[in-house]
């Protein structure tokens, strides 16, 4: 007999196999090491004008040197600097961001951290999402977690490879309201205003790619050059 816990993991399986987004199954993250920035043009220059609704030859001839200006901005190493105005919260905090955002991602990602740690915000928006209480959520979901340099963290997610709230489809199913360290991954964010002023490029996470193309779409339909 077929579990309903063996076919979910039989049909995580397959989505993980379909997930690789480039011939040579790595992900667009890698395209921001050194010595493949003409790559990493390339690609960026072509995804953009894939994704527009309705692209001319005036488009085709902007992209390019939006492209050149948004990584002549690169800030050296594994770094893009952001002004807080790019990002807004919608743009990260909404159930669908999940698929543009984290598009094509090629599993295993940061979905399958051992360690997820939740603060006690996390925790009532997490429990009233899933209509539990917050002692139920703690007692279904949590195991205790002490953060001795960082007191916000009371509890995290039992471990679970990957992470129980990842649904077949490969999309978080509760991405509006993920905990505080999945939402600022892979960003750096200013602990005052709450703003995002950093990308972490990391090889394994095409979320730093996807941002940067969706930065070229805005420039290109904004008119900017």
């Amino acid at each position: 007999m077929v579990t309903r816990r063996r076919k979910k993991g039989e049909a995580r399986r397959a989505a993980k196999g379909r997930a690789a987004p480039r011939p040579d199954g790595g992900s667009y993250g890698r395209l921001f090491e050194a010595g493949r920035e003409k790559e990493l043009r390339r690609t960026l220059a072509a995804k953009a004008y894939k994704g527009l609704l309705a692209p001319d030859r005036s488009a085709m001839e902007r992209i390019p040197r939006i492209v050149d200006d948004i990584i002549s901005e690169r800030e050296g190493g594994w770094h893009f600097g952001l002004s807080s105005e790019r990002l807004s919260t919608a743009d990260l905090r909404s159930d669908d961001a999940s698929a543009r955002l984290c598009a094509k991602c090629v599993l295993p990602g940061c979905c399958y951290f051992d360690i997820v740690r939740l603060t006690s915000a996390d925790v009532e928006r997490l429990s009233a999402r899933l209509k539990l209480s917050p002692e139920e959520f703690v007692e279904r979901h949590c195991t205790p977690f002490a953060d001795a340099h960082d007191h916000r963290y009371t509890d995290a997610l039992k471990k679970s490879k990957p992470c129980e709230f990842l649904g077949e489809d490969n999309q978080c199913h509760i991405y509006a309201d993920r905990p505080t360290v999945c939402a600022d991954f892979p960003f750096v964010v200013d602990p005052k205003t709450g703003d995002v002023i950093e990308i972490r490029l990391f090889p394994f996470c095409n979320l730093p790619f996807n941002v940067v193309r969706h930065e070229v779409t805005r420039r290109v339909l904004e008119g900017e050059k």
